[in-house]
């Protein structure tokens, strides 16, 4: 059920916007770290977006996303949602309502993946442009191999007060500490150095950041269980509240790394090559790709893992009402999910 004054802040936008009357608002699934709810007009249904706030969360992600939106908007770029209007203080945007269904594994082939990839070049056509000069750096933005590497040991270390509240001292929540403790931190601190040595071997410097030039406007978080799929095949990209200005290598690892709707490593060599025509020096940074694309899978094991953490316990919690019994599932689910992905890291490490 919707609040009450976050519904009136909506039914005051809808009408600043000229939505007509509103019939019905129901709360739709698939928020994320958000909720969603379903406005329904006379001529239309639009999506409200309520987003999540929190102290230790400084991230604004109303803005992130409708600055980034009303770019591509800008740019008749047609494969994301209108952004129609926002409340910043009620936390509140509202989207045009695209059609299409929840993505999964089998639904990735060559087109769809051939789609991706124009999308990221259709944003980065108008990169010169001021509107785009002018959009924020992506969120945990990276610039340098000092960048990329500080970002993951900054999660580990969160990952390491798995339980340290002590107040919650199930089996899951020791599981989880064990596993941190004991397997993820031992492979991740062997592949920084493997990552940093590569890197040193090929002569680059590890605290120098790469030029403007360099850079790319990533949809960031970016995957297709951010997208959905229409009956036509036309593949629609939401949820860009982590957008922005952000090192290519960073936009593929994300890409291939996500783990709720895989993308085969077949399709790896032809996503990097279109990422890396976007830079001055394509070889350079398809060389920076390859050099990163394992430091992201530790990464991700970290987003897997952050339901552990009270930060995003409540960013779940928000997003959808679900009991301590429901919580715990997931614990387990994702626990699994991370020492799955473990497994390959360690497969690419050889140990």
């Amino acid at each position: 059920m919707i609040e009450p004054n976050i519904q009136a802040a909506a039914e005051t936008l809808a009408r600043g916007a000229d939505l007509g009357p509103l019939e019905g608002i129901e709360e739709m699934a698939g928020g994320g770290n958000n909720r969603l709810f379903r406005m329904v007009f006379e001529s239309q249904a639009i999506v409200l977006k309520y987003y999540f706030k929190d102290a230790q969360d400084p991230r604004d992600r109303l803005d992130q996303e409708f600055s980034f939106l009303q770019f591509a908007n800008n740019h008749a770029i047609n494969t994301v949602p209108q952004a129609i209007a926002q409340d910043p203080n009620a936390g509140i945007a509202l989207y045009t309502l695209l059609p299409g269904g929840v993505m999964t594994a089998n639904d990735v082939t060559d087109n769809v993946v051939a789609q991706a990839r124009a999308f990221v070049s259709a944003l980065n056509i108008w990169r010169t442009e001021k509107d785009a000069q002018d959009l924020s750096l992506g969120s945990e933005s990276c610039f340098s191999f000092d960048d990329h590497i500080t970002t993951v040991n900054r999660r580990m270390d969160r990952l390491s007060g798995i339980g340290n509240d002590g107040e919650n001292d199930a089996q899951i929540i020791r599981d989880a500490r064990q596993f941190v403790d004991d397997e993820l931190i031992p492979v991740w601190q062997a592949l920084a150095q493997k990552t940093t040595d590569g890197a040193r071997q090929q002569g680059i410097d590890l605290s120098h950041p790469i030029s403007s030039g360099e850079r790319c406007l990533s949809p960031s978080d970016f995957g297709f269980h951010n997208a959905l799929l229409d009956q036509d095949g036309t593949v629609r990209f939401v949820d860009f509240e982590y957008a922005g200005w952000d090192d290519p290598a960073k936009l593929v690892g994300d890409f291939f790394n996500q783990v709720a709707v895989p993308i085969p490593p077949s399709y790896l060599s032809d996503f990097s090559d279109t990422v890396a025509a976007l830079t001055p020096d394509a070889g350079a940074t398809k060389s920076r790709i390859d050099l990163l694309l394992p430091v992201y899978g530790c990464k991700w094991i970290c987003i897997i893992l952050s339901n552990f953490l009270p930060l995003g316990s409540r960013r779940r919690q928000f997003a959808a009402a679900i009991s301590a019994n429901e919580t715990a599932q997931r614990q387990i689910e994702q626990l699994f999910k991370a020492r799955q992905k473990l497994g390959m890291i360690r497969t690419i490490l050889g140990v």
